[in-house]
């Protein structure tokens, strides 16, 4: 039998955020913790920030109800896709038709457009939200928590 479950998290004390003419400069400093999933449900836990000492809340989730998240955001994805390639087959067709003088065409044909540009923006970010998704959420609070981010700690090769 294995071990208990872990993620590997980075609280991350944002510094500065100096919005200039074309780019963004956000400086913050990080520290990093290994959190235990609870074997089912989830699990407060208290984090200390590494500049301000301020305790920041997170909330871990079991390792199934991660996958299940990670699961439901892939099949909005799939989902989302599918209905994109319906939409955008259904305005080629109907625009594509020469009409007789005088008739509108379908009230269906803007619709349609508009449910693939949707679509187009739904598909790429829920796959990105799922793949993304690490089961640790960060539980805002008063002010002394505001300004942190929990992120992943990627492995890394060296």
């Amino acid at each position: 039998m294995r071990g208990p479950k872990t993620v590997k998290v980075a609280v991350r004390h944002v510094s500065g955020d100096a919005g200039r003419r074309r780019t963004r400069a956000v400086t913050w400093a990080a520290r990093d913790f290994r959190l235990v999933r609870p074997p089912a449900g989830r699990d407060r836990v208290e984090l200390e920030c590494p500049v301000c000492a301020a305790s920041v809340l997170a909330e871990v989730a079991d390792h199934a109800r991660t996958r299940r998240v990670r699961n439901v955001w892939a099949a909005v994805s799939a989902v989302s896709l599918l209905v994109t390639v319906a939409a955008v087959g259904y305005a080629v067709q109907e625009g594509g038709r020469a009409l007789p003088g005088g008739q509108s065409p379908p009230v269906l044909l803007p619709v349609s457009v508009i449910v693939a540009v949707a679509g187009l923006v739904m598909a790429p970010t829920a796959w990105v939200r799922g793949r993304h998704h690490i089961g640790v959420v960060l539980l805002d609070g008063p002010a002394p928590r505001r300004g942190h981010r929990i992120v992943p700690v990627r492995q890394t090769l060296r």
